[in-house]
C-alpha cells in the first residue's frame, strides 16, 4: 500500500509539472502573394497573384506589362519587350538636334533620347528612371517600376538566343530603397548595338535594350515568394488571334511572336537559375540588417530546419529556460549562421 501512495504522488507531481509548462504558440506565416490566376484580353493571356493588378503598354514587339500588388506595389513583376533609342554619347545627340533644325523628319526623338553611358545591364537600371521620363514625354502613359535607388548584391552571366549580338547579358541581384525599407529585385535584359552611323568623328547610331524583364518583393518576403513570380512571369501567353493580327498590320511573323514567349519563358527561367545560384552568405547578411529593422529576433527546429520569428523578449525569455516550454528544442539563430537568411516558416507569439 505504501509503495502504492509513493507512486500516485509521483504522478501527480509529474502530471503538475507537465500541465505548468508554458505553450510556446507558433502562428504559421502567412502568405503576402496569393495563388496565381488567369487574367488577359484579346492579346494575351497571363497567370499573376490574386488580387493584383496589371497594366500594359505598346504593341507587338513593343509590348511591355507590369502586375504589382495595389497593397505594396513593391511586389512586383515586369517586362518590357524594347526600351529604344539610347544614344551613345552627347554629341550623338547633338547631331540629331542638328539634323532635327534642319526639318529632317523623326529626328527629334534622337535628340530627345537619353545617352546610355555604360552600354550594359546595369548601366540600363542605373538609367532606367531617365528613359521612362523620355518615354513619358512621348505620350507612353504607364507607372514603370521606380529604379531610382538601388545597389548590385551579385551579378551573374546569362544568355539567350541573342547572344551572338548582345554587348551584355546578364541578370543582376538589386538591392533597392523605399525610405529606408529594403526592396529586392532581380532583374535581366539584353544590350544590342542596334545601328552604328558614323559621322563628324563620332556614331551617331545608338542601342536597344531588349527583353527587360524583373520580379521584386520586400527584401523579407522576396525569398518567400521567388518561384511563384518567375512562375508569373514564364505564364504570358499571346493570343493566336492577335499573332495573326501581327502578320497582317506589321509583317510580324508568327515565329517571332513564338520567339517573344520563348524568350519570356526562357527569362523566367534565368532569373530563377541566376536566384539558385545567389550567395546565400548574402542571405545572412540581408536577414541581419532586415530583423534589426524589424526588431525581431529567430529561433530554428533543429530537427525541420524551420525558423521562426518573434519579438526579441519573447526569444529571450525563451531562451532563458526553454524545458518551461512545451516545445523545449529550439535554438537561437546567430547572426552568423546560414540559416539565418532562410524562409521563416512562423510567428512565436507572446
Amino acid at each position: 500500500m505504501k509503495l502504492r501512495k509513493i507512486f500516485i504522488i509521483s504522478v501527480l507531481l509529474f502530471g503538475t509539472a507537465c500541465s505548468s509548462k508554458k505553450e510556446l504558440i507558433i502562428i504559421p506565416r502567412e502568405d503576402t502573394i496569393k495563388a496565381l490566376q488567369a487574367v488577359g484580353d484579346s492579346r494575351f493571356t497571363m497567370n499573376i497573384p490574386e488580387g493584383w493588378i496589371i497594366e500594359t503598354m505598346g504593341e507587338f514587339q513593343n509590348f511591355g506589362l507590369r502586375a504589382y500588388d495595389p497593397e505594396n506595389p513593391n511586389r512586383s513583376i515586369f517586362y518590357y519587350g524594347t526600351m529604344s533609342p539610347w544614344m551613345k554619347s552627347e554629341g550623338a545627340k547633338d547631331f540629331w538636334a542638328w539634323y532635327a533644325a534642319t526639318g529632317y523628319p523623326n529626328s527629334k526623338i534622337y535628340a530627345d533620347a537619353p545617352v546610355l553611358y555604360d552600354a550594359s545591364v546595369e548601366g540600363l537600371y542605373t538609367s532606367f528612371n531617365v528613359f521612362t521620363e523620355f518615354a513619358q514625354t512621348y505620350g507612353i502613359q504607364h507607372e514603370f517600376p521606380d529604379f531610382s535607388s538601388f545597389e548590385v548584391l551579385e551579378q551573374f552571366q546569362t544568355s539567350t538566343e541573342m547572344v551572338n549580338y548582345a554587348l551584355d547579358e546578364s541578370t543582376l541581384r538589386l538591392r533597392l530603397d523605399d525610405n529606408g525599407y529594403p526592396i529586392d529585385a532581380m532583374v535581366t535584359a539584353t544590350i544590342v548595338d542596334a545601328m552604328a552611323y558614323p559621322v563628324n568623328g563620332i556614331d551617331a547610331g545608338y542601342y536597344t535594350a531588349y527583353r527587360i524583364s524583373g520580379i521584386m518583393a520586400p527584401a523579407d518576403d522576396f525569398m518567400h515568394h521567388e518561384a511563384r513570380l518567375t512562375e508569373s512571369l514564364a505564364s504570358f501567353q499571346y493570343s493566336e488571334a492577335y499573332i495573326e493580327e501581327g502578320v497582317r498590320l506589321i509583317e510580324w511573323g508568327t515565329d517571332q511572336a513564338k520567339k517573344l514567349q520563348q524568350t519570356l519563358n526562357q527569362t523566367a527561367q534565368i532569373i530563377n537559375d541566376a536566384w539558385s545560384y545567389r550567395n546565400k552568405v548574402n542571405d545572412a547578411a540581408n536577414a541581419k540588417f532586415i530583423s534589426y529593422i524589424r526588431g525581431k529576433a529567430y529561433l530554428q527546429d533543429p530537427k525541420t530546419g524551420q525558423t521562426y520569428e518573434g519579438d526579441p523578449a519573447v526569444i529571450e525569455d525563451y531562451l532563458k529556460d526553454p524545458t518551461r516550454f512545451t516545445k523545449s528544442d529550439l535554438i537561437e539563430i546567430k547572426d552568423t549562421d546560414p540559416a539565418f537568411g532562410q524562409p521563416i516558416s512562423g510567428v512565436i507569439k507572446p
